[in-house]
């Protein structure tokens, strides 16, 4: 199920208002209920207090002065109007402040209703001795006074859920603003468009959300990359051999021993490329171990001894025992590569040397040569990664590719630098994390 994040905030502004309106409904009702129970009991205080003052003053009052006395403390009309009847049971008269003949009914009832005049009223009877003191009040009083009620108490309420749902919506709208500014150029961009997104907001949320988007699109960039990296790599180093085998065959004397050369190395070619392709599974990692790199780098300098015999380059070395984490065969194609790179590069003559130390507390490996090196410019872009020679022109092929792979799966950096002496020559620095 999907939804958009307009139609949550309209749902819960919605929310908002009806929590609201239920809250005034619920306050009116317990409000009308306690002003009703309160104007009751007031009215039945005040009947039972009349009585008892009648009754107490005796036969000093007679029926003209009670009548005067009630009209002017009872207002016949307005909106404190009140119906007051005075019932003597033993005299058999009634004194009241409006003007009417209606008999007593039953002396013991308590709660009154009576219409008279066009109204309806409620109010008590209070007994006290021989005298029956009635006291109503308009039902229609009531329902002005509950108006006023409802009016003061839902005035407020409406205008603080207005404010509340208007700072709510302004704030929904500051929070989703930018998000959808975020989606909609994310929705305008094809496959190729990777360029980081660019969003001012002072959300930090948004941020976040900016900032891993584009660290996204980064890392796809890179992927995407190295991915056409590879493809010209594959595409660079396989013409080659296959060029010159073409030709071999094509002729009517085919040279064996040459082709025989082009098909181990295209053989090579292919296991470079399984180990690059297997590289970028970034499955490696699962499987490292403590690796003692002195015995291991041991034997692939042992291998390389004959090799690098008949082609007349002296081979040194000097390893200090270091153990890293890291996958060993990943480890020894790296030297191998590098390795390989000197015999493949360097004429007869020419020196090269293998130091493995640790100068500084991280384990350096350091591979050095006597060659016709590098140039500084083509140094700094081997050193990113981000160029590639062909074996037959002076430059380092699959070869090189795989050893960053490799240097990067460690948390290595690979650095090609000129020697420090002054000579001509290659040195790469392979420096592990400690």
């Amino acid at each position: 199920m999907t939804f958009r994040l307009s139609h949550l905030a309209l749902l819960l502004a919605v929310s908002i208002v009806a929590a609201a309106l239920g809250g005034v409904v619920v306050t009116w009702q317990v409000a009308n209920e306690e002003f009703r129970d309160v104007l009751d009991e007031d009215l039945e205080n005040q009947g039972e207090l009349l009585a008892e003052l009648l009754l107490a003053a005796g036969d000093e009052l007679d029926t003209a002065e009670l009548r005067e006395l009630l009209e002017d403390a009872f207002e016949p009309e307005g909106e404190e109007s009140l119906w007051v009847t005075v019932y003597d049971t033993r005299a058999g008269t009634s004194v009241s402040n409006r003007p009417h003949h209606i008999p007593l009914g039953d002396p013991g009832r308590e709660e009154l209703r009576r219409t008279f005049d066009g109204h309806e009223w409620y109010g008590y009877q209070s007994d006290e001795g021989h005298l029956v003191v009635q006291l109503l009040r308009r039902e229609d009083l009531y329902r002005e006074v509950q108006e006023e009620v409802i009016e003061d108490i839902v005035t407020p309420a409406v205008a603080g859920s207005l404010a509340s749902l208007l700072l709510l919506g302004l704030l929904i709208a500051f929070s989703l603003w930018p998000l959808t500014r975020l989606a909609r150029q994310l929705e305008t961009r094809n496959s190729d468009s990777l360029a980081p997104v660019r969003l001012a907001t002072p959300a930090r949320e948004i941020q976040v959300l900016r900032d891993a988007v584009n660290g996204l699109m980064r890392g796809v960039g890179d992927v995407l990359t190295r991915e056409r990296r590879f493809a010209a790599d594959v595409a660079h180093e396989l013409r080659t051999p296959l060029t010159t085998l073409k030709l071999e065959l094509a002729s009517s004397e085919p040279d064996l021993a040459a082709a025989k050369a082009e098909v181990g190395r295209l053989s090579r070619l292919v296991e470079q490329l399984l180990t690059l392709a297997r590289l970028e599974e970034g499955q490696w990692r699962q499987h490292f171990e403590p690796v003692a790199l002195a015995e291991l780098f041991g034997r692939v300098l042992e291998r390389h001894r004959e090799a690098f015999r008949r082609a007349r380059i002296g081979l040194e070395s000097r390893l200090l025992p270091v153990s890293v984490a890291g996958d060993p065969v990943l480890l020894e194609i790296l030297l191998r590569n590098l390795l390989d790179n000197v015999a493949d590069h360097c004429p007869p003559g020419c020196r090269a040397e293998v130091v493995l130390e640790v100068p500084g507390g991280d384990p350096l490996l350091t591979v050095s040569d006597t060659g016709p090196g590098i140039e500084e410019s083509r140094r700094r872009g081997l050193s990113q990664g981000a160029s590639r020679l062909d074996s037959r022109s002076g430059g380092h092929g699959l070869g090189l590719a795989i050893c960053h792979r490799i240097a990067e799966v460690h948390g290595a950096s690979l650095r090609f630098e000129a020697r420090p002496d002054g000579q001509s020559g290659l040195r790469v620095e392979v420096l592990f994390p400690g």
